[in-house]
């Protein structure tokens, strides 16, 4: 097995995320800090402790890799057993005021912030770990040191553990802070996209009925401040049964795409197109008057017609009716769009692929 198979992370679910960023750099943290112990108790002639943090190397190693892979748990509890073990053997030999036990302290973020276990049980675990520093303390009171060392070592060894200890909290503290910082981003990019899909029409891409009834409140709105007019347009596709029937329903959604690729390119800026549902659509051409209205539909009916559309190396002719209904500050959007579906029915009776505005 390639190493970078072995250290590539999996996927990490969502709820474990925070925990995985804060606790894969501690780990990493660990193995660093284990192996300088390695030199400091060689330096020092205690063959055991080098020995041993050989091994505690390897655990904080294995611990790194089991969290990329998502064996959090089991990374977790490694630490929750290798840390007390280390401390109390650094305490045994060179006695309390070493400060190696500052590194039990660590252990409870990390018993904290792990997901998956409930707060009674952290708690529980928490004052273990507290109460495993305080018999540790009482140990080295009632037992003094192995190892022979001076004052000036001892000193030196606790300000270096003390260092540690909050390189270690900072790195806990700061990708923590990091991971949550980006569950976050990930959190509000997920909310958008939920938004945009409830809003949009899943085939074309246009707004759908909802954003598109909304977009012409505000537009309704604006109108009444304005004094001004705006043109609501409902488009149906002429024969389009046709083009499932004969071509099959993937050839209808193509239809329906191209259609609602050429409106909007067609359109002003401030235009704006949606899905009305099945083959129909509706435009909105805001601060609009009747003959720029006019102008705008029939261009597009033209466009249409004139052009043709090929699916499967086959050229399809698409034709649509238009109805119009031209809103100014005083009417009522309901009737105003009730106005432009009769236009277009009307439109589909005298012989389809016209454009029909609705009697004033």
């Amino acid at each position: 097995m390639k190493l970078q198979n072995i250290l590539h992370p999996r996927e990490i679910e969502t709820k474990y995320y925070r925990f995985f960023f804060m606790a894969n750099y501690s780990y990493f943290l660990g193995v660093l800090i284990h192996a300088f112990f390695i030199y400091l108790f060689s330096y020092l002639g205690n063959d055991f402790m080098v020995k041993y943090n050989i091994v505690s190397t390897l655990v904080f190693l294995l611990a790194f890799v089991l969290n990329r892979k998502t064996w959090h748990q089991l990374a977790l509890l490694l630490m929750i057993i290798e840390i007390p073990i280390h401390a109390s053997l650094a305490t045994h030999f060179v006695g309390w005021d070493s400060g190696f036990y500052v590194y039990l302290m660590a252990l409870i973020p990390l018993i904290c912030f792990y997901p998956n276990w409930s707060n009674i049980f952290k708690i529980v675990l928490s004052v273990l770990v507290t109460l495993f520093s305080l018999g540790l303390k009482y140990y080295s009171v009632e037992y003094p040191p192995t190892m022979p060392v001076s004052d000036e070592v001892v000193n030196n060894l606790f300000y270096m553990n003390t260092f540690f200890f909050y390189v270690v909290l900072v790195f806990l503290s700061l990708y923590y802070a990091l991971a949550a910082s980006r569950a976050q981003e990930e959190l509000q990019l997920s909310y958008e996209k939920i938004q945009k899909l409830a809003r949009t029409d899943p085939l074309t891409g246009l707004s759908n009925r909802r954003d598109t009834l909304e977009r012409i409140e505000l537009e309704a709105m604006r109108c009444e401040r304005n004094k001004c007019e705006m043109a609501i347009i409902l488009a149906d596709i002429d024969s389009f049964k046709n083009f499932n029937d004969q071509h099959g329903h993937d050839c209808g959604d193509f239809v329906l795409v191209a259609v609602a690729d050429s409106i909007e390119n067609m359109l002003r800026r401030d235009d704006h197109i949606g899905r009305w549902g099945g083959e129909e659509f509706i435009i909105i051409l805001p601060d609009t008057t009747q003959d720029k209205a006019a102008q705008v539909v029939e261009m597009i009916r033209q466009n249409l017609s004139a052009n043709n559309f090929t699916y499967k190396d086959e050229k399809h002719y698409i034709e649509l009716t238009f109805g119009v209904s031209m809103c100014n500050h005083s009417m009522n959007i309901d009737n105003t769009i009730k106005e432009a579906d009769k236009a277009m029915l009307d439109g589909k009776k005298n012989g389809k692929n016209q454009v029909i505005f609705a009697e004033a």
